[in-house]
């Protein structure tokens, strides 16, 4: 969600919140459709807060952390409480810390990027995705994705994450992933595109993909076998050793080859529920290898230990560990 639309949100929840209060006329109606019409954004603002309020129902009636009164709260009496304001002032108040709250729990519990997401994993999900033409795109865990197809092209959006697309061939309708404003032009092909910090990283598997940066100024045709790694300024190409090792989490496995610790902690936590937290810097680039079960991924965590004999690790709960 962009910096501007966030405003139109907040107007939105606004209005539902009125909308809900129990004291919404029909004059408030006619305001709501007038503000609606007024802007396409309106609309979609509107939406929205409509798709995520009904989203949250079932937080709805659920206990939170810290809402149970404190045990002496429990068998305080009641103090009377004396309200000298209007009954219009606190509901016009009640209704603007309602769209506060909803908006600050829509953010919390429904990241803004995937809103706009057609399908999208939760951590350690998996899921596979036949598009109307025919091709696969299959999500890695916690990714997301947004389809645009029309008779010109057919465009998919890789908001978050990793996906893998096995591409159906059709010349008169390109198939062009597009990742933080990078573009892979792929025709009858199976390829691999990652989003990490700052750069976002193509396997190409089959065929053959075209790539550009974000200005247009670099383009680079991968083969089969080649990986791409592309920033806002320059894309670098390296070859694999084996096609069988890219992309391998489709088979259920995590492959470490000499990675330093922190980034095999990294690629653990893409994975784990919970975290898993290095709190020695001084062993941070030492290398790890080894190729560990996506199911059972706990055992990359204990193959760490393997690797590096130094390396302490104390387990606070089953979601969280701290390496030292």
């Amino acid at each position: 969600m962009s910096t501007q639309s966030e405003p139109l949100l907040e107007q939105a929840c606004d209005w539902l919140s009125k909308f809900h209060s129990g004291e919404f006329s029909a004059t408030d109606q006619q305001y709501l459709d007038t503000w609606r019409a007024a802007d396409q954004a309106h609309e979609q603002a509107w939406q929205q807060a409509l798709a995520l309020w009904h989203r949250m129902e079932g937080l709805r009636d659920r206990r939170l952390p810290g809402s149970e009164p404190l045990l002496q709260e429990r068998y305080q009496k009641p103090q009377p409480y004396h309200n000298t304001a209007p009954p219009s002032y606190h509901r016009h108040w009640l209704a603007v810390a309602a769209s506060i709250v909803l908006v600050t729990t829509l953010v919390a519990f429904f990241p803004p990027t995937l809103w706009q997401a057609d399908y999208s994993t939760d951590t350690g999900e998996q899921r596979t995705i036949t598009l109307a033409d025919g091709s696969l795109v299959t999500l890695n865990t916690t990714s997301a994705v947004a389809i645009h197809f029309d008779d010109s092209i057919r465009r998919v959006e890789l908001l978050k994450g990793e996906a893998f697309f096995k591409v159906t061939k059709r010349e008169h309708q390109p198939f062009v992933v597009t990742a933080e404003d990078k573009e892979v032009r792929a025709v009858g092909t199976a390829f691999d595109v990652q989003l990490k910090p700052e750069i976002t990283q193509v396997e190409l598997v089959e065929g053959i993909v075209e790539i550009q940066d974000p200005q247009h100024r670099h383009f680079q045709r991968l083969l089969a076998g080649q990986t791409a790694l592309v920033s806002n300024n320059s894309i670098s190409v390296q070859s694999n050793n084996s096609l069988a090792s890219m992309a391998l989490w489709r088979e259920g496995y995590l492959q470490f080859d000499g990675i330093p610790l922190r980034d095999a902690i990294v690629q653990i936590n893409r994975y784990r529920p919970g975290k898993v937290v290095l709190l020695n810097n001084g062993l941070a680039d030492k290398r790890v290898s080894g190729v560990f079960r996506l199911d059972a991924i706990d055992q990359a965590v204990s193959g760490l230990k393997a690797a590096i004999p130094e390396l302490k690790m104390t387990t606070l709960t089953s979601y969280w560990v701290v390496l030292r």
